[in-house]
């Protein structure tokens, strides 16, 4: 059987109006999410108004920020240090090819020097940085301010001093003169200067080869200081030795004359002793005590002549004969 039911109708009015709110719903939504703006961090964010044609006071920190975006944009600045280099090596600076800095000694001698430059913006600055510079990106700021005026700077200062004094002598002072004229430079212009420094110094063949005679000819005066100093320690030593020797010796002859006048002293003190110790009753007595009970051959003596007594004593008896054996 045929299906007579009429189909339904959607009113157009109603269909309308879903795709008016839903156009509607879509637009809003793009705007809410238009109007979020994410500062990273290390970052500020400086809003301007185009219908008043003025720039927010003050920067927004690191976060979400909520904006009109039909009304107003926002300019996000680093406030990290950034670094920037001028170098002879094309693979290093910012620019390619020699990009080091041409500067001439006070002797008119040219010399390159490669540079490094750390700086950040002025966090409490950065509204007016941006009012300065019409909105530009920190790289324009960059290659106007950190760059030009770097290699504006660096020549007038390196050209007070000598060749010697800029690759060697003066070297640390040259980069704190600069780096205090750079420094009220930047601060004019919203930057502070971290760091500056002359990383490495370029020169002439025929002044590097003079340098590097100059440091050949320090080199072997230094060794010959060196060996100086070595033959006079050595010497000293030899002294110091000798002296020591000597001292031995004289500390030994020393013993040896004492030992002896110790000896002596001794000595004369034991025949003092023995001396006053031979009285002549003592001597009688050793006398008698070694007399064999024969009276001396020769007598005499304090003024008397000496007398030979030997004939006067009495002969020793003779032996009687013995008897003959048998006889009466």
């Amino acid at each position: 059987m045929p299906n007579n039911l009429p189909t339904p109708q959607i009113p157009i009015a109603r269909v309308l109006s879903l795709a008016l709110a839903a156009v509607f719903a879509f637009i809003l939504l793009g705007f809410v999410f238009s109007s979020w703006r994410n500062i990273p961090p290390g970052y500020v964010g400086i809003v301007f108004d185009k219908a008043n044609h003025n720039v927010t006071t003050g920067a927004l920190d690191p976060g979400w920020a909520f904006i009109n975006p039909l009304t107003q944009a926002i300019q996000k600045y680093p406030v990290t240090i950034q670094t920037y280099q001028m170098v002879q090596n094309s693979d290093e600076g910012q620019v390619q090819g020699d990009d080091s800095i041409k500067v001439q000694s006070d002797e008119g001698q040219q010399i390159n020097l490669d540079v490094v430059i750390q700086y950040q913006v002025d966090k409490s600055e950065a509204s007016q940085l941006y009012v300065d510079w019409g909105g530009a990106p920190l790289e324009v700021v960059q290659d106007g301010v950190v760059r030009q005026y770097t290699r504006s700077e660096v020549p007038v200062v390196a050209s007070k001093y000598g060749w010697e004094d800029i690759t060697s002598n003066k070297r640390g002072q040259i980069v704190d003169e600069i780096t205090q004229v750079l420094t009220a430079e930047f601060a004019k212009r919203h930057l502070n200067l971290v760091s500056f420094g002359v990383r490495e110094v370029h020169l002439p063949q025929s002044l590097q080869d003079a340098l590097n005679q100059k440091i050949q000819a320090q080199q072997m005066a230094e060794q010959q200081k060196y060996l100086l100093q070595q033959a006079e320690v050595k010497a000293q030593q030899d002294v110091t030795q000798a002296t020591g020797q000597a001292n031995a010796v004289k500390a030994q002859a020393e013993g040896d004359a004492q030992a002896i006048l110790t000896k002596a002293k001794a000595q004369a003190e034991a025949n003092e002793l023995l001396a006053k110790s031979l009285t002549p009753p003592f001597i009688q007595y050793e006398g008698l005590q070694r007399w064999d009970g024969r009276l001396p051959l020769f007598t005499g003596g304090a003024g008397t002549p000496l007398i030979d007594v030997s004939k006067l004593q009495s002969p020793p008896p003779a032996e009687s004969p013995s008897p003959a054996p048998g006889g009466q």
